[in-house]
């Protein structure tokens, strides 16, 4: 191999570990609103389901903005640029969190928490949107399988936030986590500055007719609806598990926890139940694992979808439709279930199906439209994204409505399960207009 060969695999090499990295840092950063909404809630800093619906959706909107300006400006401007920014707003919005919970008191915070869930929301999902093509671009023959092997680091983050918060969180506090996830975006930033990124798509201008026809083709909108019912259902699961397995009557009187006794206890008292009692300590360890086996489950997903289409060569719709069927069984298992230990198995059943859907749904987008794959594939998630906007706050809303001040989770997930029953329909509509425009050609 020549020394310009051999440069060039190692430049390779490091732009698929930055985005890689990237995409783990997302991971982390998407954990902590299910790792951290039920001690926000237990400290005040979110007074009810309602506020943590409204959290989720104020971090919903900065996503969709992040979206829909981070492929143009990746298209236009180049990738380093949109990581850089993304990573930057990251790391802002964790300062600011660890600042607000440990310096402003918790009667005068909520508007603070709610700034820091925007800039959140802006920065992860444009790393998101430039992680994804970077590796779209460097593994092009091989898109779909490499994407579903980029967002295992996804899983990976997902995971590991809760693990340690499980360890870690009791002892030094939650504001630590703001801390800890402040540095690892610091340490993206400075990864993101070294490299030579490819070049710009389009350099000179933006090409808006392609742009326009991505909205007039068919097979684009259904599948870009599809993701919309897809992240709000993976969103919502991370995000409400937690709280879920904590405060579900059912789910606490499996575990062992006196009712009468839970539902008297203030604010403060709950906090300390769940900080010292042995009974609630292991309630709240076992939520936040449950959280981690659903990251290792996405993980899971995506490592078997991986080798599906890249070394089986399976259908990429025929694949997500496989996703989306066993997705909608685990859900409508752990929205009826009373037992902690079948939630958890339908949670990591649940999570294996929905596995492939996010990466290879964002690969088909950018083989809709080759000419603007930046655009298509940012667009494509901007659209899939704005399902934040509806299913997880909506969990919120329905839990306040339901069950009053101290909420029904239980009745606010059956939104989700919703969102999947729709999402499986769409994609067998896909897979078969697809299938009849092959036998028409």
């Amino acid at each position: 191999m020549s020394s310009r060969q051999s440069g060039q695999s190692s430049s390779y090499l490091f732009l698929m570990f930055v985005a890689f990295f990237g995409i783990f840092v997302y991971g982390l950063v998407t954990a902590l609103p299910g790792t951290v909404l039920p001690e926000l809630e237990r400290h005040r800093f979110l007074p009810s389901d309602s506020e943590a619906g409204t959290f989720l959706l104020i971090n919903a909107i900065g996503a969709v903005v992040a979206y829909a300006v981070s492929g143009p400006l990746t298209d236009r401007i180049g990738k380093k640029f949109t990581l850089w920014a993304g990573s930057a707003l990251v790391g802002a919005s964790m300062i600011g969190f660890a600042l607000v919970v440990t310096s402003v008191p918790a009667q005068s915070a909520l508007v603070l928490i709610f700034a820091c869930s925007l800039v959140l929301g802006v920065g992860a999902n444009a790393i998101v949107s430039a992680g994804h093509a970077v590796v779209g671009d460097l593994a092009e023959s091989k898109r779909n399988a490499a994407l579903n092997l980029l967002d295992i680091c996804f899983g990976l983050g997902l995971t590991v936030l809760p693990l340690i918060a499980d360890r870690w969180m009791g002892k030094t506090g939650f504001a630590s986590i703001f801390w800890l996830l402040a540095g690892a975006s610091v340490a993206l930033l400075v990864l993101v500055l070294t490299p030579r990124f490819p070049k710009p798509s389009h350099p000179e201008s933006f090409p808006f007719k392609e742009a326009g026809d991505l909205f007039r083709d068919p097979s684009f909108l259904f599948l870009a609806i599809a993701l919309f019912m897809y992240v709000g259902t993976e969103v919502s699961v991370g995000k409400w598990v937690v709280s879920f397995l904590e405060r579900d009557p059912q789910l606490l009187a499996a575990s062992g926890v006196d009712l009468g006794a839970f539902h008297r206890l203030n604010a403060e008292a709950l906090a300390e139940f769940f900080k010292n009692d042995a009974i609630g300590a292991a309630v709240i360890s076992f939520a936040l694992r449950t959280l981690a086996i659903f990251g290792i489950a996405l993980m899971i997903g995506r490592l078997i979808s991986s080798f599906l289409l890249g070394v089986l060569r399976m259908n990429s719709l025929t694949l997500l439709t496989c996703g989306s069927l066993l997705t909608t069984i685990g859900l409508a298992i752990t929205v009826t279930s009373s037992s902690p230990g079948t939630v958890r198995w339908a949670i990591l059943a649940g999570g294996i199906g929905m596995g492939p859907i996010f990466p290879t749904s964002v690969g088909l987008a950018s083989v809709i439209a080759p000419k603007i794959p930046a655009t298509a594939m940012s667009w494509v998630m901007g659209i899939g994204f704005a399902g934040l906007l509806v299913i997880p706050p909506s969990v919120g809303y329905i839990s306040s409505a339901v069950g009053g001040q101290e909420g029904d989770v239980r009745k606010g997930l059956f939104a989700v399960l919703a969102a999947a029953g729709i999402m499986l329909v769409l994609h067998i509509i896909l897979s078969l207009r697809e299938r009849r425009r092959l036998q028409t050609t």
